[in-house]
């Protein structure tokens, strides 16, 4: 293959953009994007465009400026302008240091791009860096739709970043820069296996190219029936999602009388689309086990319960729907453990404890629950003066008793119904704005709550409290 011509015909075929509109170039000083550079400088004047250098000093090495040196030096022969970035060593992360750098060079090169107003970021990767990919993701566990490795073109909030040396093995892009004159700077650390991806690439796939030499290229094929099956795939996966859920920033609602009608497979690339489309991030995250877990809830367990998800994720069945949410932990509201009132939001649970949450919910929403395990007080909208809290009793609290007259102490209504001292210090009081005790949970309810058969009912409080097993 003619690389040069090759990849004249790659660009020519994508018209990815305009002559002289501005490009960013990641450029490390190494032999994959010195290739590159050498690549696009060599387009005709009617196809080339007008290229900007991102290089960063990641000062992870004593050659690390002499490498910005070199990229500096090899640019000016071409009068073409040069972005840096030092990486200070002081920044550096104690560990995940190949992510971190990762995402440092991305947000760099998008900044550069930003500045000079171009839409398409380019990097060097190659053939022998989507096979590393591909292997790695599919020995970590990766999802289906992950193992199509590394894309030609993708978006990166409004731009792209293109890879236009994927094509081409390491062994070509060597080959080429030697027959061209192409000087380039070598990265000791690619030698070095600490870093997972050096392991496998002098290690793991020498010896699986020794069972088969062909294995770079089935790789790549297998990569690439992967992603045409997912773009086949992926219209049906959109046309279940807007049938059967809908998704807002704090809740996803699943229909599950429509959703129970698709095959248990596509069920779970489904939701896992929804998970994704949800955009939960890495503290939400779903595994495998977790998309199982609410399949196999959805399908078999008893309506109307909920279920607790790692990570503050918590499930709600009622009937033919399921409503998924992200919770809101007590002390993310009050900076404590629940000494200082935390303030309920209306149709969202906080969590209290890791047995125990608390609900405000309007009457609607609650209707469409059907049955709700746990205790429950009804409110209208002019008795209590909103917004609610829930806090833990301090010393001298007092309230109103629904049936009796008068106040009593909140300590005094411990002692009446003999309830331990650990338990009472564990017990959660519902206040409105103007400190009135409306609730204590799980115990005794003021007047300002309603009966649900003679008054209009417009919220609902819900305590939900698991048994030690």
């Amino acid at each position: 293959m003619n690389l040069a011509v090759h990849f004249l015909d790659q660009v020519k075929a994508g018209g990815y953009w305009r002559p002289g509109e501005n490009i960013v170039v990641g450029l490390s000083g190494g032999v994959d994007s010195m290739v590159l550079f050498d690549l696009l400088n060599q387009l005709p004047n009617d196809c080339r465009p007008t290229i900007h250098v991102a290089h960063i000093n990641h000062q992870l090495r004593h050659e690390s400026d002499e490498e910005e040196q070199f990229v500096n030096e090899w640019m000016q022969k071409y009068a073409v302008p040069v972005h840096t970035y030092t990486w200070d060593k002081a920044d550096h992360p104690g560990s995940g240091i190949e992510q971190e750098a990762r995402n440092i060079r991305y947000s760099f090169f998008k900044a550069v791009a930003e500045k000079v107003g171009s839409r398409l970021i380019l990097t060097a990767h190659h053939r022998d860096d989507q096979v590393e990919t591909v292997l790695m993701r599919l020995v970590r566990g990766n999802s289906l739709d992950e193992l199509t490795g590394i894309s030609v073109i993708r978006p990166v909030d409004d731009r792209f970043v293109l890879r236009l040396m994927l094509p081409y093995s390491k062994e070509m892009i060597v080959n080429y820069a030697k027959e061209n004159g192409i000087h380039w700077r070598e990265d000791a650390s690619n030698q070095s296996t600490a870093y997972t991806r050096n392991r496998f690439r002098h290690h793991i796939i020498p010896e699986l190219k020794r069972e088969n030499p062909a294995l770079e290229q089935h790789i790549c094929d297998f990569s690439q029936d992967l992603e045409d099956m997912i773009h086949v795939v992926k219209p049906l996966v959109q046309e279940e999602l807007d049938r059967s859920f809908e998704i807002t920033q704090d809740r996803m609602q699943v229909n599950l009388s429509t959703f129970h009608t698709q095959e248990h497979g596509f069920k779970k690339i489904v939701l896992r689309s929804a998970f994704r489309k949800w955009r939960v991030t890495e503290a939400y995250a779903v595994s495998r086990v977790h998309i199982e877990l609410l399949l196999d809830w959805f399908e078999t367990g008893r309506p109307n319960t909920y279920l607790e998800l790692p990570n503050g994720l918590t499930a709600q069945k009622a009937y033919d729907r399921c409503m998924i949410e992200k919770a809101r932990y007590i002390d993310e509201t009050s900076g404590n453990t629940g000494a200082d009132p935390a303030t309920l939001q209306v149709d969202e649970w906080l969590v209290l404890s890791e047995r125990e949450r608390l609900g405000c919910f309007t009457y609607e929403m609650f209707q469409e629950m059907g049955e709700v395990a746990g205790q429950i007080i009804y409110l209208g909208d002019k008795q209590v003066k909103w917004p609610l809290s829930v806090r833990h009793r301090k010393p001298g609290d007092k309230m109103k008793v629904k049936g009796l007259d008068g106040s009593k102490k909140i300590k005094d209504i411990f002692i009446d119904q003999k309830v331990p001292r650990k338990k009472r210090d564990e017990a959660w009081l519902v206040t409105d704005s103007q400190g009135r005790i409306v609730w204590l949970a799980g115990y005794k309810e003021s007047p300002l709550s309603l009966n649900p058969l003679t008054d209009t009912i417009i919220y609902v409080l819900i305590y939900q409290k698991q048994t030690e097993a």
